[in-house]
């Protein structure tokens, strides 16, 4: 009797680990199979990711080299301001200077007659 409750223990113990065994083996598949799926995912957005980057990396340059035109002209503009007030700052200095004698001049000549 006790041998018969033994092996009816026994086979019951037998039969749950085949159970557990079983469902283990389906979710390490699902486990598996999800695993792939993610991997496809990955791939997709990694490789959206690199293209944005290299966008990015392409509109950077391009700022890049419109900020270094920006600096030329500016500098460009500057040297010519430069240039500008040394040749034409004494010159109209004294054009402006002469006309003022000049009308001093006629008002002082206006008074005496």
């Amino acid at each position: 009797m006790i041998a018969v409750a033994l092996a009816v223990v026994a086979t019951a113990v037998v039969a749950l680990l085949v159970g557990a065994g079983l469902s283990l083996r389906r979710s390490a598949r699902e486990l598996a199979g999800l695993v792939e799926e993610l991997e496809g995912r990955f791939e997709a957005v990694v490789g959206e990711a690199e293209a944005t980057i290299d966008l990015a990396r392409g509109e950077l340059a391009r700022v890049d080299d419109l900020v270094g035109s920006a600096e030329a002209i500016t500098a460009t503009v500057g040297s010519a301001s430069r240039v500008a007030h040394a040749v034409l700052a004494a010159p109209l200095i004294k054009a402006v200077a002469i006309g003022s004698g000049t009308l001093r001049a006629g008002r002082s000549l206006r008074g005496r007659r």
